[in-house]
C-alpha cells in the first residue's frame, strides 16, 4: 500500500510539474507575440472609435479614426478629415471603442494617400511639426520627399491667373493634411 501511495505521489509531481512548464511555454509565447505587435496592428480595431492625438510639437487632434495606412492614419470631423504621417504622433488616447475587430491597415503609404489627394485636386491645409501652418491652397504634387501647394485664395478654384506661387514642404516637416472644414 505504501508503494502506490509513492508511486501516486510521483506521479502528481510529474504531472504538477509538466502543468507549469506547460504555463511557462504559454506565457512566453504571448510575451513573444506581444513583443512582434506593431503600432499599425495594435491601433486597427480602433477602426470608428473616436480618437484623441497629440502630436510631436503638441498640437492635440480629435476626431473618429476612419483609415489607416502602412505609415498614416486619418481622422475625420464634421466635414474635416487629417491625414497624419505616424511619424508625427506623439500619443493616443481611445475615447470610444472600435466596431471593426477584424480590421486591417491597409498597405498604401502616406505618398499614395497623398497622390489620391492630388489626383482629386484637394483644397488642403498643410500643418508642420512646430505646430504652425505651413502652407494652404491646392495638393499639385507628392513627391518622394515633399508636397508642392498652389496658393490661391481660398475662394477660387485653382487656375493658373489664381495661383500667387507654390510652396514646397519637405514631408518630414508634415504633421496633417487637412482637407475640408
Amino acid at each position: 500500500m505504501r508503494w502506490e501511495a509513492l508511486f501516486a505521489d510521483l506521479e502528481a509531481q510529474l504531472e504538477a510539474e509538466a502543468a507549469r512548464e506547460k504555463t511557462t511555454e504559454i506565457q512566453e509565447a504571448v510575451r513573444v507575440e506581444r513583443a512582434r505587435e506593431t503600432l499599425m496592428h495594435r491601433l486597427a480595431p480602433q477602426l470608428n472609435a473616436h480618437v484623441e492625438v497629440r502630436l510631436l510639437g503638441g498640437e492635440r487632434l480629435a476626431g473618429e479614426l476612419t483609415a489607416l495606412g502602412m505609415d498614416w492614419f486619418m481622422l475625420r470631423h464634421g466635414a474635416t478629415e487629417e491625414l497624419i504621417p505616424l511619424g508625427a504622433l506623439g500619443s493616443w488616447l481611445q475615447r470610444t471603442p472600435g466596431q471593426r475587430a477584424d480590421a486591417r491597415a491597409t498597405r498604401a503609404g502616406l505618398g499614395q494617400a497623398l497622390r489620391a489627394l492630388v489626383r482629386d485636386r484637394a483644397l488642403v491645409n498643410v500643418g508642420g511639426l512646430d505646430g504652425r501652418l505651413l502652407a494652404s491652397g491646392t495638393l499639385d504634387q507628392a513627391g518622394q520627399d515633399f508636397l508642392e501647394i498652389a496658393v490661391h485664395a481660398r475662394d477660387e478654384y485653382r487656375r493658373r491667373s489664381a495661383v500667387h506661387g507654390h510652396v514646397l514642404v519637405p514631408m518630414a516637416s508634415v504633421a496633417w493634411v487637412r482637407r475640408g472644414g
